[in-house]
C-alpha cells in the first residue's frame, strides 16, 4: 500500500477507536461532576483526574494496536516464521523501495506511543527494565498469536522494531519530563533522549549516499536466504563453461512527452479531461464525430488508446487488403515505428510490429510491440505501443555458467514463488530434496535505477516440477 492508501485505511480503524475513546470522556465527565468535587475532601479516596484521561487514550492505543495486529487479518500464515534478523531491512535495501521499508517504519511507529504512556500510567514503569519487559512481552505475545491464528507469520524484525518504538517512546517521555523539571532544555538531555531516531536518521542518510555513488541500481533478486545443500541430490548432464565472459548493461530511455499532443494532432482527437494516478495519466479524449477514447500513459513508457463503449469486429478476408494498407497509412502519419519492425495480422484482426530483444550487441536498440485495431470504416479503436528503446550503457564482467553452478551447489541462490498454489514450506530446501539443472542462460532484468542488467535464469526440476531461479550475472 503507498501512503495514500494507508491513510485511508487507518482513519478507517480510527472510527471504533475514536468513539470508545469519547465514550470514556464522558464517564470520566460524569465522574468528576457527580463524585470528584463531592468527594474532594478526602484526597486518598480520589483517582486523579489526568491519570484517568491517559488511561482512556491508552485503553484507544491499545484497541487500535489490535485493529492493526490481530483482527480481520484471516488465516493465510499459519505456523509461518521468519527469524532472519533485519530481513525486512535488507528486502528494502534490495528493492530500493520505500513501500518495504515503510512497514518497518509503522512497526516502530507503533509501539512509541506504549513507550511513551506507560510511565504516565504507573511509577513502575519510569524504571527502564520493567517498561522494556512489558513492551517486548506485547510484541512477542502478538507475533505468537499471530502465528498461532494464521494471521500473521512470526517475524524476528517485528519484535526488534516494536521493541526499537517502546524504547523511543520511553526516551521520549525523558526528554519532556526533563524539559518540564528543569523549565529549559538541556543539550545533554536532548542528544541522549533523541540518540536512537537520530542515528536512525543518519544511517539513512547514509544509506542513500552509498545508493547514490552505486553506478547501477540493485536487484530484488538478491534479497534471499541461504538454503543449505549438503543433504540434497543435486545434479545435471550438462557441461558448464568456465571462461571468464561479458555482457552489456543497458538502460530504458522513457519519453512519453508529446504522446497526446501527437495523437491529437494526427487524429484530430480533443482532450476533454486529465488525471494524474500514481504518476501514470489517464486523459478522456473525442474525435470529431463525438466518440470518446481513453489514452492511458504508464510511467514505465507504455501507453495506450481505446475508444470508449466499442466492441471489435472480425474483418473478413476480402477486406483485409485494404485495412493493412490503412493501418500502415496510420503508421507512416504517426512515425512511431522503426523501419524493421516484424509485421503480423492477429487473430482478432488487430495488427501487430514486432520488435526482439536483441540484448546481445553493444548498441542501442529498440524492442517490444505495438497492436493496431481498425473499425470497419478505417478509424482507430484502439493502439497499444509497448515499444522502448535501450540505451548501451558499456560492457561488464559476469559469472561464467559453471560459476553459476557452483552458487546453486552453494544453496547461494533465490527460491522463486512460480506460482500463487506454493507455499513458502514449499520453498524450503531440505534433506533428501532432489535438484536438477537443465540449462543455464543468459538474461535480463531491470534494477532499482532502470539499468537493465544481464542475470541468469537457471531452469530444471526441484522434485519432480518445474523450477527455475534467477542470479545476478555481473559480478
Amino acid at each position: 500500500m503507498d501512503f495514500t492508501e494507508i491513510s485511508s485505511y487507518i482513519q478507517q480503524l480510527m472510527l471504533p477507536v475514536i468513539i470508545i475513546i469519547g465514550i470514556e470522556f464522558i464517564l470520566i465527565a460524569l465522574y468528576y461532576f457527580f463524585y470528584y468535587r463531592k468527594q474532594h475532601s478526602d484526597q486518598n479516596k480520589q483517582i486523579h483526574i489526568k491519570k484517568l484521561l491517559i488511561c482512556a487514550v491508552f485503553i484507544g492505543y491499545i484497541v487500535f494496536v489490535f485493529e492493526l495486529t490481530i483482527f480481520g487479518r484471516g488465516t493465510s500464515h499459519y505456523l509461518q516464521m521468519n527469524l532472519h534478523p533485519f530481513s525486512s531491512y535488507i528486502e528494502a535495501w534490495n528493492k530500493y523501495s520505500l513501500r518495504d521499508l515503510q512497514n518497518c517504519i509503522f512497526n516502530i511507529l507503533m509501539f512509541i506511543p506504549l513507550g511513551l504512556m506507560l510511565p504516565l500510567i504507573s511509577q513502575k514503569f519510569k524504571v527502564f527494565k520493567w517498561l522494556l519487559l512489558v513492551v517486548v512481552s506485547a510484541t512477542v505475545s502478538i507475533e505468537t498469536y499471530q502465528t498461532l491464528s494464521g494471521a500473521g507469520i512470526f517475524e524476528l524484525d517485528d519484535i526488534i522494531n516494536n521493541s526499537l518504538g517502546g524504547i523511543i517512546g520511553y526516551q521520549l517521555y525523558r526528554l519532556v519530563a526533563s524539559i518540564a523539571q528543569n523549565k529549559k532544555v538541556k543539550i545533554k538531555s536532548l542528544v541522549g533522549n533523541l540518540a536512537i531516531p537520530l542515528s536512525m536518521g543518519l544511517i539513512f542518510v547514509g544509506i542513500n549516499i552509498v545508493y547514490a555513488q552505486q553506478e547501477f541500481g540493485n536487484l530484488a533478486i538478491n534479497f534471499y536466504t541461504k538454503s543449505n545443500m549438503s543433504d540434497v541430490r543435486l545434479s545435471t548432464s550438462l557441461e558448464f563453461s568456465s571462461l571468464p565472459t561479458a555482457a552489456p548493461v543497458y538502460k530504458k530511455i522513457v519519453n512519453n512527452d508529446g504522446v497526446e499532443a501527437l495523437l491529437q494532432q494526427k487524429l484530430g482527437l480533443t482532450e476533454l479531461n486529465t488525471q494524474v494516478i500514481h504518476n501514470d495519466r489517464e486523459l478522456l479524449l473525442e474525435d470529431k464525430a463525438g466518440v470518446q477514447y481513453t489514452l492511458f500513459i504508464s510511467s514505465e513508457g507504455n501507453w495506450s488508446l481505446t475508444a470508449n463503449n466499442y466492441t471489435p469486429e472480425q474483418t473478413s478476408s476480402a477486406g483485409q487488403k485494404p485495412m493493412i494498407e490503412k493501418a500502415q497509412a496510420i503508421m507512416d502519419e504517426l512515425s512511431i515505428l522503426p523501419q524493421d519492425a516484424a509485421f503480423t495480422v492477429l487473430e482478432n484482426g488487430e495488427f501487430e510490429w514486432n520488435l526482439p530483444d536483441s540484448h546481445d550487441s553493444n548498441i542501442d536498440y529498440c524492442a517490444g510491440d505495438l497492436t493496431l485495431g481498425l473499425k470497419q470504416d478505417g478509424s482507430v479503436y484502439s493502439l497499444t505501443y509497448s515499444l522502448h528503446k535501450y540505451q548501451f550503457i558499456r560492457e561488464v564482467n559476469i559469472l561464467s555458467p559453471a560459476e553459476v553452478y557452483e552458487k546453486i551447489e552453494k544453496g547461494d541462490f533465490p527460491q522463486i514463488k512460480i506460482n500463487a498454489l506454493i507455499t513458502e514450506e514449499q520453498l524450503v530446501i531440505k534433506k533428501g530434496d532432489q535438484l536438477e539443472i537443465e540449462t543455464i542462460e543468459l538474461s535480463y532484468m531491470y534494477d532499482t535505477k532502470g539499468f537493465y542488467q544481464p542475470i541468469y535464469r537457471v531452469s530444471g526440476k526441484f522434485n519432480g516440477d518445474i523450477w527455475f531461479t534467477l542470479i545476478q550475472a555481473r559480478r
